[in-house]
């Protein structure tokens, strides 16, 4: 008996997970009609004359809906608009069958399912067609139902049945893009280190997602440069943690102002790592050229200097089988991979960090170019590959900048 009710359990979990929340609906929305056909056969009379195989023939439509995205599991945008519109018109031909107005008015009601159930989760345009199709179908019935009863009640009815079906849709259209506002924002500050205004380590790699994907696909370099800021355990020593505070998020503004002047903010993303660090990546321009422009808006702007460590990135697509990384590492998800990249650049940029840091402070050295691979990235031919492999990291460019005297 165990088994038999565990084994029930996963096929209902398996069920669930195979529906989403707008198949769902759709479904149980669909099967709302069949109690209509009970009701006829119950009482003859609560149908207009010759309706039954009619009332039948939607019910068959209804029962093929059911199976259809029972089948499918996740409705596409066109599947839902299809079939939203089949079950709305199903609906209207049912009400339009029912002899007593009442009933009528009732089942009419039932128009504003598939439009609210649009605007919980479909395009604006998916949502505004069958919301139009939903009133003008209510409008009709309304008309059929109470028309003789004088063009005040038609109109009341009309004003009515529009009311049923666009106040839902309003409300969950309202619901829904209030969500998205929150968790925009909730993203954004899960995303920004609140200090500096800069993206965290987390926002680091939703940012550099598309730049290294772009890099690796446009056969372009990038540039990857590690900024520390010099001697800041004594600026928090000599002025305290305030003080300090506002020396880091100076630098960060102004970091940020240089990249952009450079690069392009488009181009680039500067993050807060950690600490007094930040890495800076970026479209591939001359590592010099802004590694320069950083160091000298920091000593114009600022009140300390800081070190850094460039490195140039060559981002080739991980193939199973190449050698550049373990076959497990290629199996990961992309942001695995993204993980992966990130931590072997900034290796790199701490190398040529702690030379600039050894030679002198408030400068620059680079660490030459590091050729990486991405399981993230298209494919090429090995012949492709082998035409751009080099070894994976280069020091003859290992030349530091010094600031001018």
């Amino acid at each position: 008996m165990n088994v038999i009710d565990k084994s029930s359990r996963r096929r209902a979990n398996s069920w669930r997970s195979r529906l989403d929340t707008r198949t769902t609906a759709v479904i149980a929305s669909a099967t709302g009609a069949v109690p209509l056909l009970a009701i006829a056969l119950l009482s003859p009379t609560f149908l207009r004359p010759n309706a039954l195989p009619i009332l039948i023939a939607v019910l068959t439509f209804t029962a093929v809906t059911v199976l259809f995205a029972a089948k499918v599991g996740r409705l596409s945008e066109r599947q839902f608009a299809v079939l939203g519109f089949g079950g709305m018109t199903g609906v209207a031909i049912s009400a339009y069958l029912i002899a007593d107005p009442a009933g009528t008015r009732a089942v009419t009601s039932m128009l504003a399912i598939v439009p609210a159930i649009a605007a919980s989760s479909s395009p604006p345009r998916v949502t505004a067609c069958l919301s139009a199709a939903s009133v003008l179908m209510a409008t009709v019935l309304s008309v059929v139902s109470v028309g003789s009863s004088g063009w005040a009640v038609t109109a009341v009815a009309i004003g009515a049945a529009a009311t049923t079906v666009l106040v839902p849709v309003a409300l969950i259209g309202g619901l829904r893009r209030t969500l998205t506002l929150v968790n925009q924002k909730l993203q954004r500050l899960a995303d920004t280190d609140p200090l500096t205004g800069l993206v965290n380590r987390r926002g680091l790699l939703s940012n550099a997602h598309t730049l290294v994907h772009e890099a690796c696909e446009g056969r372009k370099l990038l540039s990857a440069l590690v900024v520390d800021v010099d001697y800041f355990k004594a600026v928090n020593d000599t002025v305290g943690h305030t003080a300090g505070d506002r020396t880091l998020a100076a630098v960060a503004d102004t970091l940020a102002r240089a990249v952009h002047a450079v690069v392009g903010a488009s181009d680039a993303v500067v993050a807060r790592t950690g600490g007094e660090e930040f890495l800076v990546l970026a479209s591939h321009r001359a590592d010099h050229e802004l590694a320069r422009q950083i160091l000298d808006r920091i000593r114009s702007d600022c009140t300390v200097t800081v070190s850094i460590g460039t490195v140039t990135v060559d981002v080739q697509p991980a193939v199973p089988g190449d050698g550049a990384w373990p076959a497990e590492n290629l199996a990961s998800t992309e942001s695995g991979g993204l993980d992966q990249v990130l931590d072997t650049v900034v290796r790199a940029a701490d190398a040529a960090l702690y030379q600039a840091k050894t030679d002198g402070r408030d400068r620059a050295c680079h660490a030459g170019t590091l050729t990486i691979t991405w399981q993230g990235a298209p494919h090429r031919t090995a012949t492709q590959r082998a035409a751009s492999r080099s070894e994976p990291l280069s020091r003859e460019q290992d030349v530091p900048i010094v600031p001018e005297q």
